[in-house]
């Protein structure tokens, strides 16, 4: 009786998975397109969160958009789609303490998630207290992905068979 519950268990998990990754990995896909776009959007939004000093502000102005593109890129195609899920909640702990830290400072500034296409979309792009519920939303379906097993759709397991 229970192998036949956790067989169909299994393709709900696999199809959650897929839902989840094509969910995750299509926003960082487009919010990384949308900073390489324009990185000087980007870097004037970085310099607002006031964080780091400025080398450091125009390195990830130019490099962390393609990073964010690319490890979407691999979730929604399935290649290294756990390794890649990780990071991008890393990636999702580090947006959450610096939107923290400008909100501790009473410092008014948009979050950059989607540069210009916020603006062309009206998109909520604050750095505020739902940007925070978001990018923890992002980084628990982050987590099941890591954490699932399934290979559901995925570039690797169609190169498998």
């Amino acid at each position: 009786m229970a192998a036949s519950s956790d067989s169909a268990s299994a393709p709900i998990a696999d199809r959650l998975s897929v839902l989840f990754r094509l969910a995750v990995g299509g926003i960082f896909l487009v919010s990384g397109l949308a900073k390489i776009a324009d990185p000087v959007r980007f870097l004037l939004t970085l310099r607002e969160f006031q964080l780091l000093p400025g080398v450091l502000e125009s390195f990830l102005a130019v490099y962390l958009p393609w990073l964010e593109f690319l490890l979407g890129l691999c979730v929604v195609l399935g290649i290294l789609h756990r390794t890649s899920a990780l990071m991008i909640a890393c990636l999702n702990g580090f947006f959450i303490v610096a939107i923290g830290s400008v909100m501790a400072r009473g410092i008014v500034v948009d979050c950059g998630c989607f540069g210009l296409l916020a603006d062309v979309l009206h998109l909520p792009d604050m750095a505020d207290g739902k940007a925070i519920v978001r990018n923890l939303i992002l980084m628990g379906i982050c987590i099941y992905v890591f954490c699932s097993d399934a290979r559901a759709w995925t570039l690797e397991e169609y190169i498998r068979r």
